[in-house]
């Protein structure tokens, strides 16, 4: 998906696999909840805009993924998002584009339905929802502050994706314990 409205969405309400935050009031929640000021501008943008179809936000963090970069370079659109954006951020000044390169960024996203996987700087989107992952393998690298989470999902058309993300270990941490909480397979 890119460049989809909350409107344009399909709401993920009617999965069978979810985690709401309503029913948790005054009880201990199984993971830490994240404040969304940790997101970019962009993140807290789509948690704005997908409260509707996706239900509340209960996590995210900043990640890197080739696999998730190499499908929106593939899609046209995306790599036009791309290369307009890199354009404007050559045109301006060196403190702005430190600036930019902060908000510019990939992040996984979850909310009570679905995770999301955003990759500003391509417009691309990826909306998963709990009941399509299969499972979530979750690894260490060694000697690197990264740790990986490899998705395996089916898509829209019901086949069967594996994809990696990286991100710090505090992150991937929180990923598996939102994934647990919404009954997603973890390894």
């Amino acid at each position: 998906m890119e460049n989809l409205s909350a409107s344009e969405l399909p709401s993920d309400r009617d999965g069978s696999k979810f985690f709401l935050l309503k029913e948790y009031e005054g009880r201990q929640l199984p993971f830490t909840l994240v404040p969304v000021e940790i997101l970019t501008p962009n993140g807290q943008g789509l948690v704005e805009d997908f409260r509707e179809t996706k239900g509340e936000f209960l996590g995210g963090g900043v990640m890197k993924s080739s696999d998730f970069a190499k499908e929106a370079k593939a899609n046209p659109r995306c790599r036009e998002i791309r290369q307009n954006v890199t354009q404007q951020i050559y045109a301006m000044p060196k403190s702005e584009r430190q600036r930019m390169s902060a908000q510019i960024t990939s992040e996984w996203i979850a909310f009570e339905y679905s995770l999301v996987i955003s990759q500003t700087i391509f417009g691309h989107i990826t909306s998963i929802k709990w009941d399509q992952i299969e499972k979530i393998e979750f690894s260490r690298k060694m000697l690197s502050p990264y740790d990986v989470a490899k998705l395996t999902y089916r898509d829209k058309k019901g086949l069967v994706q594996i994809k990696r993300i990286e991100s710090s270990k505090v992150n991937i941490a929180s990923l598996k314990s939102i994934a647990i909480a919404c009954s997603v397979s973890v390894c």
